[in-house]
């Protein structure tokens, strides 16, 4: 399985998958879609990629214009995959892969960022907590936008202490729901 970068300098390279791993890579239309709602955003954003399976969101971000790219993903072979396509892309210097469960991964990561792609496996569930600890700490930087991919049957809230819904766009069988960081808080 495959996914295309849909834009930036990085526009059509392919980025693989390991076979037989039950990833379901985001469309190049749903990316191509968010992309345009962040807008300016991702211009030389800090980005964190979490739940990455084949790391298309964080690589495509860098592909434009992002200054550097955070990727957590829990199963070794989808972080091997995404440690060779920065490498093919020349991104290394980049970006960090780091093999760890998400739900741990807050805890261990610099913080920072400007801009979280989030896209657990749809058969999980792990918005309310996931979300509810998102805008506490130094994960996120004032300002920041939070992405969620997930199944459009499931409904975010409309926020999560300081993370506020912008906007809800709903791609066939997927949904994004795109956050706003309020403020910082502790």
């Amino acid at each position: 399985m495959s996914a295309r970068i849909s834009g930036g300098k990085e526009r059509g390279r392919r980025l693989r998958s390991p076979k037989g791993t039950g990833i379901r890579p985001t469309s190049e239309r749903v990316r191509a879609a968010v992309f345009s709602i962040l807008g300016p955003a991702v211009e030389g954003a800090k980005v964190l990629d979490i739940y990455a399976g084949t790391g298309a969101f964080g690589i495509e971000a860098l592909s434009r214009g992002a200054a550097w790219a955070d990727f957590v993903e829990a199963d070794e072979r989808h972080c091997q995959a995404i440690r060779l396509a920065l490498r093919d892309l020349d991104m290394v210097d980049k970006a960090k892969v780091y093999r760890a469960k998400a739900e741990r991964a807050l805890e261990i990561l610099p913080g920072g960022y400007d801009l979280v792609f989030a896209d657990p496996p749809y058969e999980q569930d792990p918005w309310d907590e996931f979300l509810g600890r998102m805008g506490y700490g130094n994960t996120l930087n004032a300002g920041a936008s939070v992405v969620a991919e997930h199944r459009h049957t499931r409904i975010l809230k409309d926020e999560y202490g300081p993370l506020k819904v912008v906007t809800r766009r709903r791609y066939g069988d997927s949904a994004a729901t795109i956050f706003h960081a309020e403020a910082h808080h502790d």
